[in-house]
């Protein structure tokens, strides 16, 4: 699946307003532009867009490829689609997850539940769903799955590794990046790599993709960024998103909940295509750790 394909079914908004943190300052400008009125960017010329966010319309053919779209058309067409659907206002509340040192408690919950709220509406816009059920199609039917992450990433994929634990599927997770690039190496056509990266630019998460992609095998990248370079080594591309970022909670976490998010709507997908093995084997790991817990 291209990127333009991957994008032409996501939300163009949450995709300007999750990945605007990353552009450089011209493009930052169209995206300003684009979210203080989007009706007026789904009908709107590049060159007038261009003009109104006081950058050259070679930047906002630029600004819709770091999206992910081919050109400034699809990117328009994305968003007349949204704005049909009713999914482009403003949120009625803004991200408030700039923790500071001085806010008490209460506000503390109410910021960080907001972030929450918010990251998980984002990643519902930006996840495809016919990607998602191809990476499931492909997990569900592989002879062994691999999993990778860096730093917080790897939480997230520790976790799909348990999952699939559960269900039968035999998986491996790597615990550094030699211990990855050898389970890569050794991986083939019927095997997945199913690797998180929220940047998608992490040198080891590159390296284990490539050398898992020379080996035959399909690769499945959970990443926050549709045109990172970790993307042009994968097979299917499960696009995430991240939170607002202060120096007391950074993007990090909120980029991780939306991870977890997609890594329990990818392992439901998979037990529901292996359901007469999945059911029994859940009840039966249910059953092997009850005298684990207290009544």
């Amino acid at each position: 699946m291209t990127i333009a394909d991957r994008t032409d079914r996501a939300d163009a908004f949450a995709l300007v307003r999750t990945q605007s943190g990353s552009m450089p300052t011209s493009m930052r400008a169209i995206a300003d532009a684009v979210l203080d009125d989007p009706g007026t960017a789904a009908t709107t010329s590049a060159a007038e867009l261009a003009d109104r966010a006081g950058v050259s319309p070679a930047t906002v053919s630029r600004f819709a490829q770091h999206l992910g779209f081919a050109n400034f058309a699809a990117l328009q067409r994305s968003m007349t689609r949204a704005v049909e659907r009713g999914i482009h206002e403003r949120r009625e509340t803004e991200i408030h997850a700039g923790v500071s040192v001085d806010d008490d408690v209460t506000t503390v919950i109410a910021k960080v539940a907001e972030d929450v709220r918010a990251v998980m509406s984002d990643t519902r816009a930006t996840l495809d769903p016919f990607t998602l059920e191809a990476a499931a199609v492909r997990i569900s039917e592989a002879r062994r799955v691999v999993l990778y992450g860096v730093g917080a990433s790897g939480i997230v994929a520790r976790d799909l590794h348990l999952k699939l634990e559960r269900i039968g599927i035999a998986s491996s997770i790597a615990d550094d990046p030699h211990n990855a690039l050898t389970l890569a190496s050794v991986l083939g056509p019927k095997d997945v790599l199913v690797i998180t990266s929220h940047s998608g630019t992490t040198v080891e998460a590159l390296e284990v993709a490539a050398v898992a992609r020379g080996s035959g095998a399909t690769v499945v990248a959970i990443t926050g960024h549709a045109t990172s370079p970790l993307t042009h080594h994968t097979d299917h591309v499960l696009l995430g998103v991240a939170g607002a970022e202060s120096d007391l909670r950074p993007a990090a976490m909120g980029s991780r909940m939306s991870q977890l998010a997609i890594v329990d709507a990818l392992f439901v997908v998979v037990a529901q295509r292996t359901d007469e093995r999945s059911r029994p084997l859940l009840a039966r790991s249910r059953h092997a750790v009850r005298t684990h817990h207290r009544s």
